[in-house]
């Protein structure tokens, strides 16, 4: 599913310039999918980052990255992200074609507070032809990264709790021995 989000998310960019400006947030309703969207070109306007909720039966946060012309569809490989030159951040993403994403629960929860808070994002991948792909992007502020969380439920900083809901009676604990 979310491959799919992925590629309608990497429609090209108008000849001209991109249509919305940088970290706009945009939400649009495809059937039963919302998705809540803030995105901006890189400097050189070769390849876009998105911080996107995707509202289906379930919510989910990811972040994408998406080069022009696309990738080829991988199995997952690492891509590095560096905030205002703090030092490099890698972790594997998805490539199901046209772009790469991560929808891990923590590491988008960690990496969009990274981005929020950043004055320039630089991202590195090596692509599946094994080629050095770079972008560099402007820092959004929190305002946009909040309000795209917010879509999905999620909070600023801290990832989402899928397990089991834990027992109104508490944790369960070693009851005592008369052996004593």
């Amino acid at each position: 599913m979310l491959a799919l989000l992925l590629l309608q998310a990497a429609a090209p960019a108008p000849a001209a310039a991109p249509a919305a400006a940088p970290w706009a947030v945009q939400t649009r309703a495809n059937g039963t999918n919302v998705s809540t969207s803030s995105s901006a070109w890189s400097s050189d306007a070769k390849a876009r980052l998105v911080v996107r909720c995707d509202v289906t039966n379930e919510k989910i946060v990811s972040i994408q990255f998406i080069p022009k012309p696309g990738f080829a569809a991988a199995l997952p490989r690492p891509v590095s992200i560096n905030v205002d030159d703090g030092g490099w951040l890698g972790t594997n993403w998805q490539f199901p074609g046209s772009g790469a994403f991560i929808s891990n629960d923590a590491v988008v929860s960690n990496l969009s507070v990274m981005i929020a808070h950043g004055k320039s994002i630089r991202v590195r991948v090596i692509d599946p032809e094994e080629k050095v792909v770079e972008a560099q992007f402007a820092g959004p502020g929190e305002a946009p990264i909040r309000q795209v969380l917010s879509a999905c439920g999620y909070e600023f900083g801290k990832a989402p709790s899928r397990g089991p809901a834990p027992s109104a009676a508490g944790p369960a604990t070693p009851e005592a021995s008369d052996d004593q």
